[in-house]
């Protein structure tokens, strides 16, 4: 039967299982040749399954059905029925249970794991367990938590709960902490108080670390750090031990060239008391396991992000699993007794709530939106999957921040598109002329972005970023002679350790000063200053006039143009539109067509994992 199996994924499923895919599977088959068939599909799409960014494969969802379909006279991929199944697997010495060291891990819900993956997994869950215990707050002077609180976090006039004053009184509480919000709730501003807070309550000069998923993100976190830092109505010696830096998660836990591998690990801990991960939606699994694992158990961690974004490139979604529905501003008794006790705040009450979400505080009031604002309106739209509302709003016009060009009516275009690329990148490109700081003309490029859905199509990414540069060439904002030209922005595909540059670093090729004949490639580093690099030594990399809007992830512009695609696919979901039209401050306009935009906000991105049973309960959990 595998025969049959790798002689129609040969013939024509080529683009469903890679190579490697098969050859995993067929090792894994050989292992047991009375049942290599089924042990053979089972191992190739567990690989598979990773690949696409799943922990696990849930045998229970393909069981008795086909996993892809041909015209071939030999049919579709059929999956074996369960119980078959099962058996097939548990009668291999390379399937293992919870706690086995064997490439496969097999554990009680018929959940299907690589063996690293398990136990990245487990890691996960057993660190956030360990953390969420409430530390005794009997040893804080409560009048003096009081009023700091009321001195960082003024009385609101809405009648919901302070929800940044109850994260703050949370982190009091809490080794592990999730802050989760929208852009424009104040994670980063809230994130400062709580520094300062915790400096002051516990009289300790708290070791901090901050750190982001890209050099970009960790960026903006310090840029928010310092300027809210210094409107802080404290004594400059607690501003003082409140970090300046942030830094990429790689770069904090140590990178090693060409390894998996950290300098901090299990064996060598961080020296932090509190490490702050902002954007940690971008975090995937082996990423998170491995700082948790590298922190002290004494530490505490508070990530930062919108559980709402498209998850992680690489496999898993650690945020959204953490953050599962029923455990948003819903707290146990106990918990929500102590916060009113510290804080005056009372908050929702669920019975038998889950140990875990009393450590997880969705931020609700926007700062940066009014409630009014099309941008706001039409993310809440989509983020709750209303097709009618975000229909309604581009429709209608009422909202200046908000526009919407119909890709079901091509004629017109090629001329909007040339008229709104000019107008993006205008300002940017005659600025470079000038002799302006080259921090300016940075400023002026991150002020517009083409954000695709897709990297291939017509309104893909590669087809996008050509139409463009003929654009501008022909408006005379461009001269694209030879592999480099001044005003190019490229965007990094693969890590370059000895020049310190990551995939999905953004620079741009231009000269040093005005009257100069060298083009050089400018990059900003997390603290905001500027590095040139010769071109030619620059890794892999691309023109980024358009990005996907995965990689646009932790970044803001003040004006964006998003392109979905002309038809549906699969990988345009409700989670990429609403990152998508957050990544804008001032105007979004969404070029799509009606059909997709309805089949998209109706879709949600779903990984397999079972980081979320583990954490819920640790009596569900599979120990070994």
């Amino acid at each position: 039967m595998a025969d049959r199996y790798n002689n129609n994924l040969n013939r024509h499923f080529n683009n469903y299982f890679s190579a490697i895919d098969i050859h995993f599977g067929n090792f894994i088959g050989e292992q047991a040749p009375g049942n290599k068939d089924y042990l053979f599909l089972a191992a190739a799409l567990a690989s598979r399954y990773v690949r696409c960014g799943h922990i696990c494969l849930d045998l229970n969802s393909l069981a008795g059905g086909s996993i892809a379909s041909s015209e071939a006279v030999e049919g579709p991929v059929t999956c074996p029925e369960l119980e078959v199944w099962l058996r097939a697997l548990k009668s291999s010495c390379a399937v293992g249970r919870p706690g086995d060291f064997k490439p496969l891990i097999l554990d009680n819900n018929n959940r299907l794991y690589l063996q690293r993956y398990w136990r990245y997994e487990q890691d996960i869950a057993q660190n956030i367990l360990c953390r969420i215990s409430t530390i005794a707050e009997t040893k804080f002077d409560k009048a003096d938590i009081g009023a700091k609180l009321r001195l960082y976090f003024p009385e609101s006039k809405k009648q919901e709960p302070h929800w940044q004053k109850v994260a703050a009184t949370a982190a009091l509480l809490k080794k592990f902490l999730v802050i989760s919000g929208s852009p424009g709730t104040g994670k980063t501003t809230t994130i400062t108080k709580i520094m300062a807070l915790l400096l002051e309550v516990t009289r300790e000069k708290l070791r901090i670390a901050l750190a982001a998923p890209t050099g970009k993100a960790a960026a903006r976190l310090q840029d928010s750090v310092q300027k809210t830092k210094a409107k802080l109505l404290c004594a400059d010696s607690t501003k003082e031990l409140i970090p300046d830096n942030a830094q990429t998660v790689h770069r904090l836990l140590g990178t090693i060239s060409k390894s998996p591998y950290f300098k901090f690990n299990e064996n060598n801990r961080l020296p932090c008391d509190l490490v702050v991960i902002d954007e940690a939606s971008m975090v995937d699994v082996p990423l998170l396991a491995k700082l948790l694992q590298a922190l002290p158990p004494e530490a505490r961690i508070i990530l930062l992000g919108d559980k709402d974004q498209l998850a992680s490139v690489e496999a898993g979604a650690a945020l959204g699993d953490i953050c599962y529905p029923d455990s948003v501003n819903k707290y146990s008794e106990k918990f929500a007794a102590i916060i009113n006790d510290l804080s005056g705040e009372r908050v929702p009450v669920q019975a038998a709530a889950k140990a875990v979400q009393d450590s997880i505080i969705q931020l609700q009031t926007n700062f940066r939106f009014t409630e009014q604002s099309g941008i706001n309106i039409l993310s809440r739209s989509v983020k709750t999957g209303n097709f009618r509302d975000a229909l309604h709003l581009l429709q209608n016009g009422e909202h200046a921040d908000v526009e919407w060009f119909n890709l079901d009516l091509p004629d017109s275009a090629n001329a909007q598109f040339s008229a709104d690329v000019i107008d993006g990148y205008a300002a940017y490109l005659q600025t470079l002329n000038t002799g302006a700081d080259l921090h300016k003309i940075f400023g002026y490029f991150e002020q517009f972005r083409i954000l695709c859905a897709l990297r291939v199509g017509n309104w893909g990414t590669r087809k996008v970023n050509a139409y463009v540069e003929k654009i501008l060439q022909e408006a005379g904002l461009i001269k694209p002679t030879g592999s480099f030209y001044a005003g190019m922005p490229v965007m990094i595909l693969q890590n370059d350790y000895n020049l310190q540059l990551f995939n999905g670093d953004v620079g741009i090729i231009m000269k040093e000063k005005t009257g100069d004949q060298s083009l050089w490639a400018f990059f900003r580093n997390e603290q905001g200053k500027l590095r040139k690099i010769n071109p030619a030594r620059l890794p892999e990399l691309e023109t980024v006039w358009a990005m996907t809007v995965h990689k646009s992830q932790g970044s803001e512009f003040d004006r964006i143009m998003l392109i979905l695609a002309e038809h549906d696919f699969p990988v345009i979901t409700r989670e990429l539109i609403y990152t998508g039209i957050t990544r804008a401050r001032r105007l979004v306009r969404i070029w799509t067509g009606q059909e997709v935009l309805a089949k998209a906000v109706s879709r949600r991105i779903s990984r397999q994992s079972g980081l979320s049973a583990a954490i819920e309960n640790e009596k569900e959990r599979d120990l070994p």
